[in-house]
């Protein structure tokens, strides 16, 4: 199992009504919170949770989110997509906020407030400890989910998605990796994660796609080209539905990144 992690954007944030809020959106990325000081509510799955100063909490990813400062919180903050696909698809099946107890988070939240340095000049050793903070969250937590996804046989098709996450795939090429027919493999798929295997697919595409454009090494039209699209201009409207931002504001570090 591919145990690497992609750290995709973090920091220290002021989170307030008019800046930081969703009714119900949508992200691939796991979020980790670490407030400072002040409040807010998290509702995921028809649970809300109110995270407070001296908690850590992780968020699964591929679900809808509702959220709000309660009046407002100061936040450190990191998001996060695991390589390998069968770690994202265990995280996606928690079905709340999950606060990790008081002695994981007296020991990792010096290093959450750290993040900001992590994103503008990280040194080797605040690469390792962020690197070994979330490494040891998603072992707790991949320590108390069932084995998932329960169907094994979906464990398959997961893997052949990760194999072509940046390439055009028929529905039928996923479910035949999974010697499942098309409609038993939808139905089985969309079960387990409350989506179906394309927005899933889509998700870490984006993701995948968003970490290219951070290392600033690809233009915004050779991404979407990777990504399998020979129109920018709806790469990037595809982007921004998924991160709220635009790919060149990605790549030229100019957006403020939002938990």
């Amino acid at each position: 199992m591919n145990t690497s992690i992609f750290i995709a954007t973090g920091g220290a944030f002021h989170c307030t009504p008019d800046i930081w809020g969703s009714p119900g959106s949508l992200t691939p990325l796991t979020r980790v919170y670490s407030p400072i000081s002040g409040q807010a509510w998290v509702e995921l799955g028809g649970q809300r949770t109110t995270i407070v100063p001296g908690g850590l909490y992780l968020i699964p990813p591929h679900h809808s989110l509702a959220y709000a400062p309660d009046p407002e919180m100061m936040l450190n903050w990191f998001h996060f997509m695991p390589a390998s696909p069968l770690v994202d698809a265990r995280l996606t099946s928690l079905r709340a906020v999950h606060c990790f107890d008081a002695k994981v988070s007296d020991r990792w939240v010096p290093v959450m407030r750290d993040g900001s340095d992590f994103f503008k000049a990280p040194s080797p050793g605040l690469t390792f400890r962020v690197q070994a903070m979330l490494s040891e969250l998603i072992g707790l937590l991949m320590d108390t989910i069932p084995d998932a996804p329960p169907d094994k046989r979906l464990m398959p098709a997961l893997r052949y998605m990760d194999d072509h996450v940046m390439e055009t795939v028929l529905l039928a090429d996923i479910a035949s990796s999974a010697g499942l027919s098309p409609e038993h493999f939808h139905r089985l798929f969309r079960a387990q994660f409350d989506t179906t295997p394309f927005e899933f697919l889509l998700r870490r595409r984006m993701a995948k796609a968003r970490q290219r454009l951070s290392g600033g090494a690809y233009s915004v039209k050779e991404v979407a080209a990777q990504c399998g699209y020979d129109d920018p201009y709806y790469f990037s409207r595809v982007f921004r539905r998924h991160f709220h931002c635009t790919p060149r504001d990605v790549r030229s570090g100019k957006t403020r990144p939002r938990p």
